[in-house]
């Protein structure tokens, strides 16, 4: 039982860690990381303008004290290097709390430093949310929305000191001052928080129906295999592939014989119903790299990777036998079901996928013209290698 409470302790830290540190969508991450660079380049531009503002009132003003300024904006610059280099690296919400905490720290020591211009200097504390929710996410805005809070208050209380600046804020006003402030803080990092996980949500939903798209293009919507569209598309992939590395790949073209006779006798819905049974049954023999489509009607094919073509005609022999094997499930008054299957296999010579498709569609044809239930291959249809094969 003891080993429950580091476990539970591990739990809650991965959680934490997942909240401060949240997984971004690649997308999205690439939006977030253009938005951090541009607000760095904003702010080394605007941390220039300032440092040569300051030289120049020097200049004019020898008595001017800009130390402590030019250190802030040496700290400031510093810390946006930094993120740069994160940014570099791939590490966007590290670049994000370098930001926002060295805008943080920035404020919050300059609300010390300056306590009789602290009514203006606490408007910068939203600046950490807001940029830490943008760039990050998660719960990042909530923990600079705390520190906010909790540095504003301390600084507010020790503005307000006798030796510092006595009555800067009326004592009767001094609460609601704060609550105003942690108030309008935490609604800042809430709706902050709130837009990152809307887009997040977006953007998952349209990737859900980008795939839901991509499939119903892909799928038959009678069989749930894949459609012409989708096969063609596997087979120029494959083909290229294939040509490159001089591997070989074979097709199959599968007729369902006598099928019309089915759908007269029983019905298209029947028919219908034995073509997702055939295909199911078919499907569960091949190999998980093997493509299985139907292309119209009864008509299926076989795209078959790394198989010459007896592997070819080994696999046509386990098709019939599933499609036998799942008809015997039927009723007997139902005719057997049989395959004509022609073969073809991609060549030296071939140009594009067409020559092996024209090649596949003849060895079906030759081999339903000879009877039913058998297999004919390219080198049926000419004398022996006429065909170079791969």
């Amino acid at each position: 039982m003891q080993p429950a409470i580091p476990d539970r302790f591990f739990q809650l830290t991965d959680q934490l860690q997942a909240s401060l540190f949240p997984r971004i969508d690649p997308e999205l991450r690439v939006s977030r990381t253009q938005l951090a660079r541009s607000i760095i380049s904003a702010q080394i531009a605007l941390l220039g303008l300032w440092a040569l503002g300051l030289l120049l009132f020097s200049s004019l003003n020898p008595e001017g004290q800009i130390a402590i300024d030019l250190a802030g904006i040496a700290f400031l610059a510093g810390a946006g290097a930094g993120a740069l280099w994160l940014l570099r690296k791939g590490s966007l919400n590290k670049a994000g709390y370098v930001i926002s905490l060295s805008w943080f720290l920035f404020v919050a020591g300059s609300a010390f430093l300056v306590p009789e211009n602290l009514v203006f200097i606490s408007a910068a504390f939203f600046l950490p949310i807001l940029v830490s929710g943008a760039i990050i996410g998660g719960w990042a805005p909530f923990v600079f929305a705390f520190g906010s809070i909790a540095a504003n208050s301390v600084a507010v209380v020790y503005a307000n000191s006798a030796d510092v600046a006595p009555g800067f804020i009326n004592p009767s006003s001094l609460l609601i001052y704060m609550l105003v402030f942690a108030v309008v803080a935490l609604s800042a990092a809430l709706i902050s928080n709130s837009l990152s996980e809307q887009i997040q949500r977006s953007l998952s939903n349209l990737h859900k129906q980008a795939d839901q798209m991509a499939k119903l293009a892909h799928t038959d919507p009678l069989t749930g295999l894949s459609n012409r569209r989708h096969l063609f598309e596997r087979l120029e992939s494959e083909f290229a592939r294939a040509q490159r590395y001089r591997r070989p790949f074979c097709l199959l073209y599968i007729d369902m014989d006598g099928f019309k006779a089915v759908n007269d006798q029983f019905g298209h819905l029947f028919g219908d119903e034995i073509l997702r049974g055939s295909a199911r049954s078919m499907q569960a023999v091949l190999r998980a790299t093997d493509l299985l489509a139907r292309i119209g009607g009864d008509e299926f094919a076989v795209l078959l990777a790394e198989t010459d073509i007896e592997g070819a005609e080994h696999v046509a022999a386990k098709l019939r036998k599933a499609l036998a094997a799942y008809g015997s499930q039927l009723s007997p008054s139902l005719p057997s079901l049989t395959l004509s299957v022609g073969v073809g296999q991609i060549s030296e010579e071939d140009d594009a996928i067409e020559d092996i498709l024209a090649r596949a569609d003849k060895a079906q044809y030759l081999a339903k013209s000879a009877g039913t239930s058998l297999t004919r291959t390219q080198e049926d249809l000419e004398p022996a290698g006429q065909v170079k094969q791969a």
